[in-house]
């Protein structure tokens, strides 16, 4: 499990838990964080990770939607997926948070700033993940909130507590970007908890590139969506019917909010674990990311590619960019037989793999 340091450090310290009204979040990618809960008087979970929720509704036998975000009850959890600003409407005040740290340091900043308004004075606030990920300085981003101790180090992971004293403003929205391709234009707003946050990554725009001559026929497809800015470009190209998928739903909520910002009304958001439980389609495009936490990871690319002729109508098309040194072509070959390069550069290469219609 990518937590599972994690998870031992917690269960070292799983006192912390004891008669506490829980709020547990930040990048849980391990359902078995869950089993904490149950020593807490009162338990909020909230998972940006659609995967993630899945599984741990699976455990307190509930069954996800397909809903963008949405709560379960459960006992004394109330088990949460999607954006900070719809879960703190379904929760009141606890008086500890838990924050479980990804990579990304404004993404942790970010959570502390948003939910901080739910902590009662003097509540405890902790941060656990591994000393790579950033966790031995996580103490800095803690101190504005009040007094800060180490509680424990283990397995190359750090374990932060502060108590909530002093009010504080230190996460700064990210502003607005521009982005232009050929003739496509979009303004996009932009979310630390989602991939690129300063502008269009390069491996997007070689992807756009790529479709700039791209027939809108059928269906399409943006998978693991991020922004939105692939759904918003397919749709700009003449698509009537554009789903965006992703397993964030912080990237579902800022898909919709881009499409709406660039006059884009008829994109259908869905969350999806790449192409599990979806439809076939016209065209499928694709960057699929290949990070999992801190963690790096091709299996679930390796295994989306071997799924997506099952997902295309015969005839149809998918575009995947990727990066240069990952190595796809035999795979992608392999399950489609019909591939050809777009673009390539040092960095990335663009392949558009047809569905064999015999």
């Amino acid at each position: 499990m990518a937590n599972d340091a994690i998870f031992k450090l917690l269960e070292r310290n799983e006192d912390i838990f004891k008669d506490r009204e829980i709020l547990l979040t930040g990048d849980l990618l391990d359902n078995a964080l869950l089993t904490f809960i149950k020593y807490a008087k009162k338990a909020v979970v909230v998972t940006d990770n659609y995967v993630t929720f899945k599984a741990m509704a699976a455990m307190v036998g509930k069954s996800a939607s397909d809903e963008c975000e949405q709560c379960i009850e459960y006992k004394h959890l109330k088990l949460i997926f999607g954006t900070d600003e719809y879960a703190k409407m379904q929760f009141d005040s606890v008086d500890t948070l838990v924050v479980v740290l990804s990579k990304n340091k404004n993404q942790t900043v970010r959570i502390l700033n948003s939910y901080k308004e739910k902590l009662k004075a003097g509540s405890f606030i902790y941060t656990a993940g591994s000393n790579d990920g950033g966790a031995k300085s996580a103490d800095t981003l803690l101190k504005v909130a009040g007094p800060v101790r180490k509680v424990d180090l283990a397995r190359k992971c750090t374990l932060f507590k502060a108590i909530y004293e002093n009010d504080f403003s230190t996460y700064k929205k990210p502003e607005n970007i521009n982005v232009e391709v050929g003739s496509f234009e979009a303004q996009l707003k932009q979310d630390p908890n989602v991939f690129s946050t300063e502008k269009l990554d390069n491996g997007t725009a070689l992807l756009l590139e790529s479709m700039v001559d791209v027939i809108p026929q059928g269906n399409a497809l943006d998978l693991a969506c991020g922004c939105g800015v692939v759904g918003i470009f397919l749709s700009k190209l003449g698509f009537k019917n554009v789903t965006s998928t992703d397993v964030s739903a912080c990237a579902l909520s800022l898909t919709k909010e881009n499409a709406k910002l660039n006059n884009i009304d008829d994109l259908y958001t869905v969350p999806s674990d790449m192409l599990s439980n979806l439809k076939e389609y016209s065209l499928i495009a694709v960057n699929p990311p290949f990070h999992i936490g801190l963690d790096t990871s091709t299996a679930p690319t390796i295994s989306m590619i071997l799924d997506a002729p099952k997902h295309l109508k015969e005839g149809g098309a998918m575009y995947l960019v990727a990066n240069a040194h990952l190595g796809y072509e035999k795979i992608i070959n392999d399950a489609f037989g019909n591939v050809q390069i777009m673009k390539r550069t040092p960095s990335f290469i663009v392949y558009k793999a047809l569905k064999n219609t015999q």
